[in-house]
């Protein structure tokens, strides 16, 4: 009796020195009765067949009543017999930073009804030693992201430990592609990746009302699929654009961006959308309305692939080339003011992004057309990008937000869409001259500095003003601020070429 009860000791001893994160949300977004929660869980997975043998989901975090079902449709791909580490990552709801928050070194297990689940504590040691993964602990004590993703695991991979991050809202594209790369180590046969994400919140409440009747539960669903089909696509690229353009409200992003690179550069096999649904589509009630995407990944890991960036000059593009990065600009305009799924559709659709992922500057040009054009004249807006720093299709895509909020003119409006002609500069890097006689009219763009000031003249515009040399530098002395003839002394010159691409071709 006495060994029984000192055994009890040392258990009841061993379990307060290795503390377990304490559900937040259990009663609320899920049954907090073991025996409801086991039951209820069961049930969706039962009701949810699936091809088994995934090795990374895209899951929906709300209340069970509204996305268990969908959440279930991908957990029922996990073969969780030989599942021994999960990797899970999910947004911060309540705390902003960026990139990976991992739980206090002190907590050895996250608890729900259903009992502990094991955090894999070599797996976390891991990470610690890496550069992106050093947010707030603190971030995860009510966070319900991962959370209700666990009675689900507890069933379907119960021997699995878990690895749980926390994502930061502050964290970008390139965070995205290191945080990735610091989870490669942990990627092996035994390892799946679970991400936890709502899709668009759409309403009032959420400060996001771009949809409206009759058609709202059509449009967020074929909004929500197009989304998730970037990422089923391995194309991080793709999804960011189409997120970050379209100001979509997902609230997983960034977790989903960092899956997106390790899709791309340390996957091998397929990605398949199970399921688009909204609470909506649940409830009926579309003044409030969140939707919900299942995704599943099946192939194996691999060593880490990378993509060397093109350091060579943008070539001569094809009329073809050209038209597509003309596409992108349109695409991008209607991602941004109608906030649909333009810019993913044109990323499914792209053929040949090797050619524009070139570094070079890029210009968008907004034409007025018909009587508008009479009455006020050609142009509606022209913005971009100078330097040639980043990959030509990301350079259109800022060069053709911009000009939609060219601080020259009035905001574009989404009813001016169908009014405005499309033109697309691609640039090549610019380089000084000595002076004025050095500048080709119509071949060279001209870039004018003086005094802190500088302006920027396209190729074309000098043609198609019909100004010589001097009273385009004229012109340009001006729009930089400066007197009409400050060009002719103590002024720097830098031209470039440009391939220009229009609609009208």
């Amino acid at each position: 009796m006495k060994l029984l009860v000192f055994a009890a000791l040392t258990s009841v001893a061993a379990t307060a020195a290795a503390p377990g994160r304490p559900p937040a949300v259990a009663g609320a977004f899920y049954p907090d009765d073991p025996e409801l929660l086991r039951s209820q869980v069961e049930k969706m997975l039962a009701a949810a067949p699936s091809e088994v043998g995934a090795r990374a989901l895209v899951v929906p975090h709300a209340g069970y009543v509204y996305s268990g079902a969908v959440a279930a449709e991908a957990f029922a791909a996990l073969d969780g017999a030989g599942v021994r580490r999960v990797i899970l990552l999910g947004p911060s709801h309540h705390r902003g930073f960026k990139g990976g928050a991992l739980p206090a070194r002190s907590i050895q297990s996250f608890t729900t009804p259903l009992g502990e689940v094991g955090l894999d504590r070599d797996a976390l040691a891991v990470l610690r030693r890496g550069e992106e993964f050093h947010g707030p602990a603190e971030a995860h004590e009510p966070e319900h992201s991962l959370e209700v993703e666990l009675p689900f695991l507890q069933l379907v991979a119960p021997r699995a430990r878990i690895v749980p991050v926390l994502v930061g809202r502050d964290t970008d594209y390139e965070d995205a592609s290191r945080m990735a790369h610091e989870l490669v180590p942990l990627l092996d046969e035994e390892t799946v990746v679970v991400v936890s994400s709502d899709f668009t919140h759409h309403g009032a409440r959420y400060r996001w009302t771009p949809f409206s009747e009759p058609d709202l539960g059509g449009q967020l669903v074929r909004l929500g699929r197009v989304t998730a089909g970037r990422l089923a696509a391995f194309d991080p690229k793709g999804f960011w654009h189409q997120v970050d353009v379209s100001g979509d409200t997902v609230c997983g992003a960034k977790p989903l961006a960092v899956l997106a690179q390790l899709l791309a550069h340390a996957f091998e096999g397929s990605g398949e959308v199970l399921d688009v649904t909204t609470s909506g589509h649940r409830t009926g009630s579309w003044d409030l309305s969140v939707t919900y995407a299942a995704v599943a990944f099946r192939g194996s890991w691999r060593s880490w692939r990378e993509e060397e960036p093109s350091a060579a000059p943008l070539g001569e593009l094809t009329a073809a080339q050209g038209a597509e990065i003309v596409a992108l600009a349109r695409a991008t305009l209607r991602s941004f003011l109608l906030h649909d799924g333009s810019i993913a559709e044109w990323y499914a659709a792209a053929y040949d992004l090797d050619s524009i992922r070139a570094p070079a500057g890029a210009f968008v040009t907004l034409h007025n057309t018909g009587e508008r054009a009479q009455s006020e004249g050609r142009l509606r807006a022209c913005m971009g990008v100078i330097e040639a720093h980043q990959p030509l299709e990301d350079a259109v895509v800022q060069a053709a937000v911009s000009a939609a909020r060219d601080p020259r003119f009035p905001h574009l409006e989404p009813a001016e869409l169908d009014e405005v002609e499309l033109e697309v500069s691609a640039l090549s890097a610019a380089r000084p001259v000595a002076g004025p006689e050095a500048i080709v009219v119509g071949r060279h763009g001209v870039i004018l500095s003086k005094g802190g000031r500088r302006a920027l003249f396209l190729p074309q515009v000098a043609p198609e003003q019909g100004w010589d040399r001097d009273t385009m530098l004229d012109h340009l002395a001006r729009k930089a601020g400066l007197p009409t003839d400050a060009w002719r002394r103590g002024a720097q010159f830098e031209v470039f070429t440009a391939q220009v691409f229009s609609e009208k071709q």
